[in-house]
């Protein structure tokens, strides 16, 4: 018994700390992407021990809301504002699940033939698709990539210049969630292909968070089969659910 009590004000003592932090962070006193106080000054500042502030610590990397930077320490993640963070509303996952900020995006695009493989995805005949890469940068560095397939038999499509990058850029990212009525997302964990060594130009994870999603316009045919890749290390996928 005594034993079961020492180990629930242990858990107390981090859940309290766990709480202080994340009412700081509410607070302002540390914004989005600012860096903590060093383990020992936070400690003293908390009084509590280095070992419970670390587990204190470690809940909130794991929760999404702390960073830690090796050799550097711990900064805010994100900002707390839980209105629009998970993958309810129809929009590009890659945002909402890659951790990294990413200020490049660029693409390369192919027109094939259909295929046994392509009319399994749309469900039905096509003439041709347009496969199409994106590679979501950060300091010219390969943050994640997405290999998508669309269709050319839906009338959108001819609202496009398709000789125009930023064009087809905007409307992958964006306006496609307009024309969609709904998507379909499958998330599954994958190890790094000899595509994705090759996509990635050396910087290689051992293990990706694959984002399969489909696309459904007000028809019900499928326009748009999405694969994003993101380093499992820097990948969260969230989902707000409420009663």
């Amino acid at each position: 018994m005594s034993e079961n009590k020492r180990l629930f004000k242990k858990a107390a003592r981090y859940a309290i700390a766990y709480n202080k932090i994340l009412k700081m962070i509410r607070d302002g006193l540390y914004p989005e992407g600012s860096k903590l106080p060093s383990e020992p000054l936070l400690a003293e500042q908390l009084g509590i021990s280095r070992s419970t502030l670390r587990q204190a610590l470690g809940l909130l990397q794991e929760d999404g809301i702390l960073e830690a930077k090796k050799g550097i320490g711990n900064f805010v993640r994100k900002t707390l504002n839980e209105d629009n963070v998970g993958h309810e509303r129809m929009a590009n996952p890659f945002y909402k699940s890659c951790i990294d900020p990413i200020d490049q995006v660029e693409i390369e695009m192919e027109i094939e033939p259909s295929s046994e493989h392509v009319e399994r995805i749309f469900n039905r005949k096509t003439s041709v698709v347009l496969a199409i890469y994106r590679y979501y940068k950060q300091n010219d560095v390969i943050k994640g990539s997405c290999f998508s397939h669309v269709a050319t038999d839906f009338d959108y499509i001819n609202s496009i210049d398709l000789n125009n990058q930023d064009e087809v850029l905007h409307f992958l990212e964006n306006k496609i969630y307009d024309y969609g009525l709904s998507s379909m997302l499958e998330v599954r964990i994958v190890p790094a292909t000899e595509n994705i060594k090759e996509a990635y130009q050396g910087n290689v994870s051992e293990y990706y968070q694959m984002i399969a999603e489909r696309i459904t316009d007000k028809k019900g045919n499928i326009i748009t089969y999405n694969k994003f890749y993101i380093p499992f290390e820097r990948a969260v996928f969230k989902v707000i659910r409420n009663n």
